[in-house]
């Protein structure tokens, strides 16, 4: 998950983002993941998120975990020789079908002494024994903060954090009527795409929204505009959606103006609500958001690719 967030220039602004730390890649076993022991210690303590890495979604067999839930997210062959009850995906491989299987590890049933459990330690054991690459995200319940993930073979990955500074960025006003309305009329949809792709050339610190020339660019900054001077504070790496949302919180008890990109996975097997995912054309899974203090409001635009069940 990648994170930018477009904010005037404040030299307190990177001080917000203490709630954001390290994460960890980890080689296990399935049969790890449902191990007693891991499930008291790790999933029933804090909020675990874990997905496996150097995989394709589109092409490969996927596990992870969110929160309490473990996912599987498997090709036909996979499917039929594991023997686990699961439901057809509503998105298929790049070649054959695919399958996707939960597994709540908090669930009664995931008690040692019950037949599922022995099932399904079973089927691990005898069908996805293969170690796995796993990046893992530990963090507190409540806060989304980083906790101490002390699993033997966890190596500690520091997220990627950037901070650059646009001077006299030509910073476009919120049209009126995104506040008055929710109606999707025809002015009201351009607005809010002109909006939309601002947010995005902010975060990637276009030149575009520098120099808004129109000789020398085919792109042009909404009107009415200012200019002002911004830090663009780029976070890379598996954060905490409750982490993002603590900072959020901070930077709006600040009062201060402020726009939001978040990224998701683009092979993750889940993106809203825990709604399907998977890979098409793109594995778009994002958000932006425009903050304005002084209306006490906050603009929302989603971004989902065609085979997202969300979208």
């Amino acid at each position: 998950m990648s994170s930018h967030i477009p904010l005037p220039k404040d030299k307190h602004n990177k001080s917000k983002l203490f709630y954001i730390g390290p994460y960890y890649q980890i080689t296990l076993k399935l049969s790890d993941l449902i191990d007693p022991a891991f499930i008291a210690n790790y999933i029933k303590r804090n909020t675990l998120i874990a997905l496996c890495s150097n995989r394709f979604i589109d092409a490969d067999d996927m596990f992870a975990i969110d929160g309490q839930k473990l996912i599987l997210s498997v090709g036909k062959d996979t499917y039929e020789t594991l023997g686990l009850v699961g439901r057809h995906a509503q998105f298929p491989l790049e070649r054959g079908s695919r399958f996707v299987i939960e597994i709540d590890l908090l669930a009664d049933c995931m008690d040692p002494e019950k037949k599922y459990f022995q099932r399904v330690r079973n089927r691990f054991d005898a069908v996805l024994h293969e170690p796995v690459e796993f990046i893992v995200g530990y963090f507190d319940k409540t806060t989304g903060t980083p906790v101490t993930f002390d699993v033997p073979g966890a190596t500690i990955v520091t997220p990627q954090f950037d901070t650059r500074t646009l001077q006299n960025a030509v910073v476009p006003s919120i049209p009126e009527c995104l506040f008055s309305t929710n109606e999707q009329t025809d002015t009201w949809t351009e607005n809010a795409h002109e909006m939309f792709e601002w947010i995005g050339l902010a975060a990637n610190c276009s030149q575009a929204i520098l120099t808004n020339d129109s000789q020398t660019s085919a792109y042009s900054v909404p009107e009415p505009n200012l200019k002002k001077d911004m830090q663009v504070v780029t976070v890379r790496g598996l954060l905490s959606a409750t982490a993002i949302h603590s900072v959020i919180n901070e930077l709006i008890a600040a009062h201060t103006e402020f726009y939001v990109c978040v990224w998701g996975f683009d092979d993750a097997p889940v993106s809203w609500n825990s709604s399907e995912h998977n890979f098409y054309v793109s594995g778009e899974n994002m958000y932006a958001q425009a903050y304005v203090p002084q209306r006490n409001c906050c603009l929302s635009f989603q971004a989902c690719g065609p085979w997202d069940a969300f979208s």
